[in-house]
This record gives structure tokens, sequence and C-alpha cells, in this order.
């Protein structure tokens, strides 16, 4: 396969194709682990939270393109929050990233995080977290990979 895979933020008229990828990703959580069942009606859900995180000012949608093509190959997307009693202030938190998996192993996650960093700096982000399924080895391996370390541990109970 021959890509040219441009890095950049999300447009407008790709809203379907960012729709698509969350889907996948909240679908692969839900084989990876149980406790990420999916809800019934996913897609009205992922299409309305697509519509929200593209008009949150707080929040970045960044892509992986595949030029020729135009087709999204991965994406990640953080959110801006102040951590008011802390330094720094303000951190960027990841809480969608995905690669479909004909691009997987083309350092196209590395490129999305490295574009993602750059860009929460700009923003006037201190630091970069990341949540992910406490099962997904796969995330662990990469983020440690990245020199990401332990910040807070969040535990459930189901009722």
């Amino acid at each position: 396969m021959s890509s040219r895979i441009i890095v950049r933020e999300a447009r407008e008229a790709e809203k379907e194709q960012v729709a698509n990828l969350i889907a996948r990703l909240k679908m692969l959580n839900e084989e990876l682990d149980p406790h990420y069942k999916v809800v019934d009606d996913l897609d009205i859900v992922v299409k309305d939270y697509v519509d929200k995180i593209f008009s949150d000012e707080k929040t970045r949608v960044i892509v992986a393109v595949d030029e020729p093509t135009g087709e999204i190959a991965g994406l990640i997307v953080y959110t801006l929050m102040d951590r008011i009693f802390y330094k720094p202030r303000i951190k960027a938190v990841i809480t969608e990233f995905y690669v479909l998996p004909k691009y997987r192993r083309k350092r196209i996650g590395t490129l999305l995080l490295d574009k993602a960093v750059e860009k929460a700096t700009s923003d006037g982000a201190g630091l970069i977290t990341v949540i992910y399924p406490a099962g997904n080895v796969i995330a662990e391996k990469f983020y440690k990979g990245k020199r990401f370390i332990p910040l807070q541990i969040e535990m459930y109970k189901p009722l």
C-alpha cells in the first residue's frame, strides 16, 4: 500500500468518518473487556458525541489522513482540563485513540500522538494524560513506550 499520511485537525466534512472510527474503537473495547458493553443505539450516540466534540472549544480531533484516498487512517481526541489545585494547571486528556487495522504498525499512532502533544502544548497544556480500559495491554505497552507514567488510579464497583 502506497500511502501519504497527513496529520491535522479534522474537518466538518469528515464527521462521518470520525464517528465510524470512534464506533469501531468502542466495539473493540467491548471485545477486549466485558465491562465495556456498548449501547444498543451506538450509531446515534456516536453521531451526537461527534457533533458535541466538534463544537467544543476545549476538545481537539486530530486525524491521520491517507492523502491519495482521503480515508481517515486514525484519530486522536483530547480535551483540555483545568487542574485547579495543581501545577501545571492545564492538562490534555486523550479520550479517543484509534488506528484502522490496515494502517497499524506504520507509525501512525506515533504521528497522531506527536501531533496531539504539539497541539496541546500550543493550547497551553503542561501535561497530557490518557484514559483507556485497564485490560488493554496493547495501549499500555504503547504508552509506556512513549514514557507515560501512572498519575492516578480509577477504580469502580458495579451497582
